[in-house]
């Protein structure tokens, strides 16, 4: 391996397409195991919906929590070479575990691995790509990140279409094992390419000394102050890969037929993201900028106020689409891809802008430690998300079922039920419920209030919204909640809070100062 000092010339690194297709492998399998998460805990292990977007926001907060130890190990002892390839190990086996293991206990061991895993190696992945440029090719350091982040998104984009096909027709051990599969192959071809990358060493104790050094602290207070509002975009944003709005097309009211016999799986719904970045970023990159370029300076800050208000606008329209789910209203998938379009560019406008803007702000010694802190603002988002999601859940007192053909509620006389309303049970519930195809399962999960009258609520499955068939009486110890932001209102909090973000982000912006660091020429 090179200990590097590179030749500079103008030119594109060579160590850089070995970055870019590592990350390919890196994005097909997070992307693609997020694809799929929620529905797996909802549908294989029946965990209530608030509860299943709880857990999977707390992993993805995790995977963006252990950067901060991926940039220690990185910074002081091993480098950003060693640190990707040894933490790539615990990501590959935190797939064979998911792959080969059943029940929330393998899930939570794997799901543990692959934080720690995919979170060692994020905050290095960009700072190595930066390493690779000196002052004679900075100019093409905003390109590469491009091409990084579009590349990456092709992975991502295959992967969220394959990893839901393989869970509905293998099962969850192939929809997990091809990623393991995948990252494998990505952390050899990034050994093979050792020598070919500019390798800088650890800066040791003298790390120590620039991260709580003055300029330490005004660098972290300025990023911190970037990241609180970023936080909330990321809340939204991770919503959408796999949880929330997958969640919402489950249900057979969204007519998820695109046309031409093309009909999509409610976790490959996601891959237009990656589909709308692979022809977003060259537009935005090549076209938009510099032609608005011509009429105003475009700034990284600039881009990243644009972005919150794209973002407030896309939950805008998954709302009034879960509003028409709520009425029992057919709503075409096309309308939730209007609304990955326009959070898409949102996350052009403020993704690869504050991934940029990150990396120039940071000296050279702690460009790692702030790419930690960046991807800890995407920590902090997801615990936003799975607050409120955990907050929502309301317990319900005095509910009645009665099981049969048709089975129904008694509904609390202080209770406040309209149709459409999710409702959970959780625990044993002494209920046998029978599916359509004649399988039997214990009922547990997010069912539908359906028609109400006079009290009595028909119970409706979450997914087809047909009458549930059940046996059994409803034992006393049985969980039994509902959500407080019912229906749209739970996608129009977050519209709404990433609106205000926006609005006094433009107050902030204006008395932020930027500066910019790069590596000199050898």
């Amino acid at each position: 391996m090179s200990t590097a000092t590179a030749a500079s010339s103008g030119r594109m690194p060579a160590g850089v397409p070995y970055i870019i297709s590592s990350e390919f492998g890196e994005r097909f399998c997070n992307n693609g195991i997020n694809a799929i998460l929620a529905v797996y805990m909802v549908q294989f292990l029946q965990v209530g919906e608030a509860q299943a977007t709880t857990w999977q926001s707390l992993f993805k907060s995790g995977a963006f929590l252990f950067p901060l130890l991926g940039a220690v190990v990185s910074d002081v002892l091993w480098g950003k070479f060693r640190t990707i390839l040894g933490f790539s190990m615990a990501y590959v086996a935190g797939c064979a575990v998911l792959a080969l293991s059943s029940g929330t206990q393998g899930l939570a061991i794997g799901l543990f691995l692959l934080a720690l895993g995919t979170g060692g190696i994020k905050p290095c992945v960009s700072t190595n790509m930066g390493d690779q440029f000196a002052a004679s090719n900075q100019h093409l350091i905003g390109r590469a990140f491009s091409w990084l982040y579009l590349i990456a998104n092709a992975g991502a984009l295959i992967s969220m279409l394959l990893c839901p096909w393989l869970l509905a027709h293998g099962g969850p051990r192939w929809a997990f094992g091809i990623p393991a599969v995948v990252m494998a192959v990505a952390t050899l071809r990034l050994w093979l390419g050792r020598a070919r990358f500019v390798v800088l060493p650890p800066a040791g104790r003298q790390w120590l000394r620039d991260v709580f050094s003055a300029q330490g602290a005004r660098l972290v207070g300025r990023l911190g102050i970037v990241y609180l509002f970023t936080a909330v975009f990321w809340s939204l944003l991770d919503q959408s890969i796999g949880i929330t709005w997958t969640l919402q097309a489950q249900s057979s009211l969204m007519d998820k037929e695109l046309g031409w016999g093309i009909t999509l799986l409610p976790g490959q719904i996601s891959f237009v993201n990656a589909l709308f970045i692979l022809l977003l970023v060259p537009l935005f990159t090549y076209v938009v900028y510099p032609l608005l370029g011509r009429v105003v300076e475009v700034t990284a800050l600039r881009k990243i106020g644009v972005g919150l208000l794209f973002a407030a606008g896309s939950y805008m329209v998954v709302a009034w689409i879960e509003g028409r789910i709520q009425q029992g209203i057919v709503t075409s998938v096309w309308w939730q891809i209007l609304a990955y379009a326009i959070l898409t560019a949102g996350e052009v406008l403020v993704s690869i802008t504050a991934l940029e803007y990150s990396y120039r702000q940071a000296p050279l010694r702690m460009k790692s430690f702030v790419m930690a802190l960046y991807l800890l603002s995407i920590s902090a988002g997801n615990l936003i998300t799975a607050a409120v999601s955990h907050g929502m859940i309301e317990p319900v007192q005095g509910l009645a079922l009665q099981a049969g053909e048709r089975t129904t509620l008694t509904l609390p006389a202080d209770g406040d039920f309209v149709p459409g309303q999710k409702i959970d049970f959780s625990g044993d519930t002494g209920i046998t419920q029978r599916l359509p195809d004649g399988r039997a399962r214990a009922l547990g999960g997010t069912y539908v209030i359906g028609e109400i009258r006079d009290g009595e609520a028909l119970l409706l499955d979450v997914v087809n919204r047909q009458p549930v068939a059940a046996t059994g009486h409803l034992k006393p110890a049985a969980g039994v909640s509902t959500y407080s932001l019912v229906g749209p209102e739970f996608f129009l909090f977050f519209s709404y809070l990433m609106l205000g973000a926006a609005l006094l982000w433009v107050f902030v912006a204006m008395r932020i100062r930027e500066q910019s660091f790069v590596r000199l020429d050898a």
